[in-house]
Formats: structure tokens, C-alpha cells, sequence
């Protein structure tokens, strides 16, 4: 399984590439769950890992354990250029060590819209901003700056005070 997940390494590839590691690792006759409880089958996930493929996605292994002789727990992230999420898998093998049940759960995700823009600005968005708020001024003494309707509020009053 850390082979697998290491062919997600960033670059684009075919599936055909991978089809051949995919196979020894997942049985025929798969059943893939996810976390609201919805089925797919093997050819379902072989045409998503496809689709990952294509995307040039980048996986990183965060948690690999063997819970029991067939059951194994692995975590990691996934990203491209329409999604970076934490994926946590629970995989139960047969005898010949091929995945016969997978439950599969989305940890964290991030939309497509703040992935693009994280990009564009090259940091992450601040958790919320005050409109027309100047607490610093340009000498930095931490007095609030007027906005530009104060500034003239207090222009009109000079004109009548004078």
C-alpha cells in the first residue's frame, strides 16, 4: 500500500502506468465504503485513482499501522491542483494480502476556490477582516487612523470653527 500511495507523486502519469500495482492490491470483487455509507466498486476507485492520476496529485503517508493479520490503518493527504484533503482509510485484506473491504473517510478538505487563491497570494486567507479598519498608523504608534469620511467630517468642521 506505501508503494501505491508513493506513484501519487506529483507528476501526471496514466493509469495504465499503475494499473499493474493496482491490481495486485485490491481483489476483484472490492467493496469500497465511504463515510456516509455509500458503496462503490473496485472499477469505481480505479477510475477516480485515474482521475487523481491525470491531476498530477501528490500523496503524503501520514499513518500506516497494522491493527490486527488483516486489518490495516493508514492516513494521508492528498493534493492537487482542485483539492487537498486528509484521507484516513481502514483496509481488511484476505490470505493472499489483497484489500477486500476498504472504509474510506475524508478527515479535512479544502474547496477549490481558497486552494487557487492560497496560490495566487502565496499565504493563507486571515480568519476575518475588519472593514475600513485602520488601527496602525504608517509610525506605527498603534493609534486608530481616521477613514477617509472621518477625514472629511473633521474638514467641514475646521471650516466652520475658523
Amino acid at each position: 500500500m506505501t508503494y501505491y500511495l508513493t506513484l501519487f507523486d506529483g507528476k501526471k502519469k496514466s493509469f495504465e502506468e499503475v494499473e499493474h500495482v493496482f491490481n495486485s492490491l485490491y481483489h476483484e470483487d472490492c467493496i469500497i465504503t465511504d463515510g456516509e455509507g455509500n458503496t462503490r466498486t473496485r472499477e469505481e476507485m480505479k477510475q477516480t485513482h485515474a482521475k487523481k492520476l491525470a491531476m498530477a496529485s501528490k500523496c503524503t503517508l501520514l499513518l500506516f499501522r497494522v491493527i490486527t493479520f488483516d486489518t490495516i490503518e493508514i492516513k494521508y493527504r492528498i493534493v492537487n491542483d482542485e483539492e487537498d484533503k486528509v484521507v484516513y482509510q481502514l483496509l481488511t485484506t484476505n490470505g493472499d494480502n489483497r484489500v477486500v473491504k476498504a472504509r474510506v473517510m475524508v478527515e479535512e478538505s479544502l474547496e477549490k476556490d481558497v486552494i487557487v487563491c492560497e496560490k495566487l497570494l502565496g499565504s493563507k486567507f486571515p480568519s476575518s477582516s475588519p472593514k475600513n479598519n485602520r488601527e496602525s498608523s504608517a509610525e506605527g504608534d498603534g493609534k486608530r487612523q481616521p477613514n477617509e469620511e472621518e477625514e472629511g467630517e473633521t474638514a467641514k468642521r475646521r471650516k466652520l470653527g475658523d
